[in-house]
């Protein structure tokens, strides 16, 4: 039989900040770089005119940027001058994000109309993407970067844009509600990739991440698995190192925590025969409930279930044949989830009913049963005297047709079990009954 298999997930880190963290500029002069901006540093022959023709949108851009940088004489500049370059006046080229996959109700739309989802369709700014309930997405931009869409999220690009004059990516997403698991590209120096809330920013310089938002609750999060992160609300800030976390409230309030480790798998090589696919991890100190994921793939790109559960179990329906994988992360009181863990299954659906009954033969009893599911099915049957299940009076195995009849049986009662092995492409699983009871008085 196949086993489930232990996923190593990559190390991610999990960034949430209630501000903007400003991309560090060094310069030899000139004067301290604002908010939203990118700095130059003046090489032999730069004018401003001279370099709005390159890099700016409109030659219109000169005027602000000889005022914001205080520059004299924007035909004359002197070597090693640091100019400030407010983002807004660079010009670029897009940065494209395309939905490659996805699962359940998608939404999208895009100067004012409404879009079908479908594989491939481009997003730009001012694109919006939601996922109704069970529904998943995943987009991928042309600069690498990767953004997963649980259930229940509404995201809008309000930037997808790289810059001529750095060769510096700059993207930005708005997440209204629910949240995003994103693979950010590398940056180049000034390069930047922000995930915006109403009442918090993340940013961050090519990493994995997770930012969301909770409108009932108004609060944020911050988990970190590898790193240190800044996080800073208008009322305080401090460096939160790998396996900790924070919240972030609506006021500014920050508070702390370590994340609660990865929860152990029960029954790990369970092959998931059931109705429903049913997992059990081991209970976690602290969390008040769990975070269960399904994916298609070991990276987490294709996912087609999840579910938030109290208790450390949980049951999918609806999982046709074939190898998945399970993700689970504890949840704190707080609400912050833990670190995570990832593991392999195999679904076999394979159903079993057996029954006994009375034939006209005197001590005869007939065994009926029928199997569900897919592939070659071969029955065993055993019978044991009551009060002993240990050693079958009678062990047939190798059946491949359903219906035994029992016949020569001295009075008594007797207990009985039915297995079948069912095989397919993938491998086998094996089911059986509950024991049963039938009695023999003729």
């Amino acid at each position: 039989m196949a086993s489930a298999m232990k996923i190593g997930i990559g190390r991610a880190l999990l960034l949430f900040v209630a501000l903007p963290v400003a991309a560090n500029a060094q310069s030899p002069v000139g004067p301290k770089q604002p908010d939203d901006t990118v700095p130059y540093v003046t090489r032999s022959g730069d004018t401003l005119y001279g370099l709005a023709k390159f890099y700016l949108t409109s030659i219109k851009g000169v005027t602000e940027l000889q005022q914001r940088s205080k520059v004299k004489i924007p035909r004359n500049m002197p070597t090693g001058y640091r100019l400030d370059i407010p983002r807004h006046l660079l010009r670029y080229t897009p940065i494209t994000l395309r939905l490659v996959s996805f699962n359940g109700p998608v939404s999208a739309k895009s100067g004012g109309q409404v879009l079908a989802p479908s594989k491939g369709l481009e997003l730009g700014e001012g694109a919006e993407i939601t996922t109704g309930p069970g529904g998943f997405g995943l987009l991928s931009g042309s600069d690498g970067s990767r953004i997963a869409l649980p259930s229940n999220t509404v995201i809008s690009v309000a930037r997808a844009r790289k810059y001529v004059l750095f060769g510096a990516g700059d993207v930005e997403l708005s997440v209204a509600r629910g949240r995003a698991e994103i693979h950010a590209a590398k940056q180049v120096p000034y390069g930047e990739f922000r995930v915006r809330t109403p009442v918090a920013t993340s940013a961050v310089r090519g990493t994995v991440f997770r930012a969301g938002f909770d409108p009932a609750a108004v609060i944020s999060a911050t988990e970190v698995e590898e790193g240190n992160v800044a996080v800073a609300s208008p009322r305080s800030e401090f460096a939160l190192p790998a396996g900790f976390g924070a919240t972030a409230n609506v006021t500014g309030d920050l508070a702390k925590e370590a994340l609660l480790p990865a929860p152990v798998l029960l029954d790990l090589g369970k092959v998931q025969t059931d109705e429903q696919a049913n997992f059990a991890v081991k209970p976690s100190g602290g969390a008040r409930g769990y975070h269960f994921t399904v994916s298609r793939d070991a990276g987490f790109d294709d996912v087609i279930a999840e579910a938030d559960s109290s208790a450390p179990a949980v049951a999918f329906a609806d999982l046709k044949n074939g190898t998945y994988y399970l993700r689970a992360a504890a949840i704190s009181t707080s609400g912050l989830q833990g670190l995570g863990e990832a593991w392999s299954f195999r679904r076999q659906r394979v159903g079993l009913a057996a029954d006994a009954g009375q034939t006209g033969i005197p001590g005869g009893i007939r065994i009926n049963w029928h199997a569900e599911g897919e592939g070659k099915s071969l029955f065993r049957f055993q019978m044991f005297a009551e009060g002993d299940a240990t050693t079958p009076l009678i062990d047939e195995a190798g059946l491949d047709k359903p219906g035994l009849t029992l016949t020569g049986l001295r009075r008594g009662a007797y207990q009985w079990r039915l297995g079948v092995i069912q095989t397919t492409a993938e491998g086998s699983a094996e089911v059986w009954t509950p024991l049963q009871k039938f009695t023999v008085s003729n």
